[in-house]
């Protein structure tokens, strides 16, 4: 009995570490309206997370950002909760300090980042934008701008990323128009081994420097 329980064990061990964890980004903005999606399959698809945004409202500069966020059950195809977020220049600097401590509670955190970055995938990669001023010169010269402002954005994306095809661009230009819109396809992809294998390196990291521990604990718990 010890036998076939150690054995299921070893072979439930290999197919998760085996398998991948594969993250679907889009970005849609039409106009004024924006919705935001993050797709999340493990387990070759058994397992699927969905965390959509489909409202983002700024306000002002004293009081930011609004967010309306949904968890989804993609496999139950069910809302798990929603939730609405305020972002202000408050929470950005709080992010900011809970992120410089966090720096500061491991050794050489943007090492470990730059080497778990190094084994993500980008599986597919597509950005397409239509763009009109109003006037045709206006609008030939911003469409310039946006496709250095892409080419800058994917030269550095691909200096940590590796791009197993080709990047879908596009920006249109449409002349003697008033409109703006944009959506964005990305779907990365890393190994759950390299998932385990950063996991373990990053609490060496964190226990070599005095109080990291403590540090750590306190900014992602609260505590």
């Amino acid at each position: 009995m010890w036998i076939w329980i150690t054995g299921t064990v070893v072979v439930i061990i290999v197919i998760v570490l085996s398998s991948s964890i594969k993250i679907r980004l889009t970005l849609i903005r039409e106009d004024k309206d924006d919705e935001i999606s993050f797709d999340a399959r493990f387990l070759f698809g058994l397992l699927r997370k969905r965390i959509a945004i489909p409202s983002i409202q700024f306000n002002n500069l004293i009081d930011g950002v609004k967010l309306e966020s949904e968890y989804i059950d993609a496999n139950e195809k069910q809302l798990i909760s929603a939730k609405e977020e305020q972002i202000t220049t408050k929470t950005i600097k709080e992010s900011f300090d809970n992120a410089l401590s966090l720096f500061k509670g491991c050794f050489r955190l943007h090492e470990w980042l730059v080497d778990t970055i190094s084994h993500v995938r980008c599986t597919q990669f597509r950005w397409r934008t239509q763009v009109g001023i109003g006037d045709a010169p206006e609008t030939a010269l911003a469409t310039g701008m946006i496709w250095g402002l892409k080419s800058t954005m994917l030269g550095f994306l691909t200096r940590f990323i590796k791009l197993d095809v080709r990047p879908e661009i596009q920006v249109l230009p449409r002349y003697n128009e008033s409109k703006f819109s944009t959506d964005v396809l990305v779907v990365l992809q890393i190994r759950m081994v390299h998932i385990a294998i950063a996991g373990c390196q990053l609490l060496y990291r964190i226990v070599k420097v005095k109080g990291g521990l403590r540090t750590w604990r306190r900014v992602l718990f609260k505590s």
